[in-house]
């Protein structure tokens, strides 16, 4: 039973922090936005790397930085605004120069209604090299067998004549401390090409995201959508981003909608 009067714990492979829904969190129906979501998970992973030993103070001061790679999101049900939610993330399996790391997150009732799977990797932060991450991990310490109720994010592929629907220059209110774009930021900047009345009238039930590279301040960016018929029929969209200057894709993005 997970307790929502301890705001931080540590047990065994598992943390849990506690949030309470606040006007930044919820759309103009008053549910929690799956951007509110990914910085919860954000953060999370941020600390609970911290406290254990491996977090940004360490590969800061090594010269390496966590990089997130691909995110698989599932959302069963929308909590409101002023709700409690607690999330639960733990470390699953580090295969030589990836990590996955695992989310559950509960309702006030102890209810599961969302879960995650998140990839990672550990760069040089001058040479942009992977590095084999046991040799930084406890990996007996950090490990938990369980995991979260999601399939394992993998490439997002799809063969469609996707749409340009949007440009848009890196403003500095995009950038995190590690001096590049951040991850969120490009989910933001995909979802704001979607209409008012859509956005309102749908929920994500499914979010998959690939990261494909770094983008930095002052850049400029393309955003791509899927016009495919038949996926407008079963409610997915993909999407992806492209850096302007060497027509790189930075990014992609499969969207499972329902209607709210």
């Amino acid at each position: 039973m997970l307790n929502f009067g301890e705001k931080y714990i540590m047990d065994s492979a598992f943390e849990y922090n506690e949030y309470i829904l606040n006007s930044n969190d919820v759309d103009t129906k008053e549910r929690m936005t799956v951007v509110a979501v990914c910085n919860f998970m954000q953060n999370l992973a941020g600390r609970a790397a911290e406290k254990r030993g491996y977090g940004y103070t360490f590969s800061h001061e090594n010269g390496l930085v966590w990089v997130l790679m691909r995110i698989n999101l599932k959302i069963l049900s929308y909590p409101k605004w002023n709700d409690k939610v607690i999330l639960k993330t733990w470390v699953h399996g580090i295969d030589r120069i990836k990590t996955d790391r695992h989310f559950t997150l509960y309702n006030e009732r102890n209810q599961e209604i969302a879960h995650a799977i998140t990839d990672w990797v550990l760069i040089d932060y001058k040479f942009r090299r992977p590095q084999i991450i046991e040799k930084f991990v406890d990996k007996n310490r950090a490990l938990d067998s369980e995991c979260a109720k999601v399939d394992k994010p993998a490439k997002i592929q799809f063969t469609v004549t996707a749409e340009k629907c949007a440009e848009r220059k890196i403003v500095y209110s995009d950038i995190d401390l590690n001096q590049h774009v951040n991850n969120i930021k490009y989910t933001e900047w995909f979802l704001d090409t979607y209409d008012f009345d859509y956005l309102t009238n749908h929920s994500i039930a499914e979010l998959e995201m690939n990261f494909l590279s770094e983008c930095r301040y002052g850049e400029e960016v393309r955003i791509f959508k899927d016009a495919a018929k038949d996926s407008e029929i079963q409610n997915i969209h993909y999407g992806s981003i492209s850096r302007i200057n060497d027509n790189k894709e930075v990014f992609r993005i499969r969207i499972k909608w329902n209607n709210a």
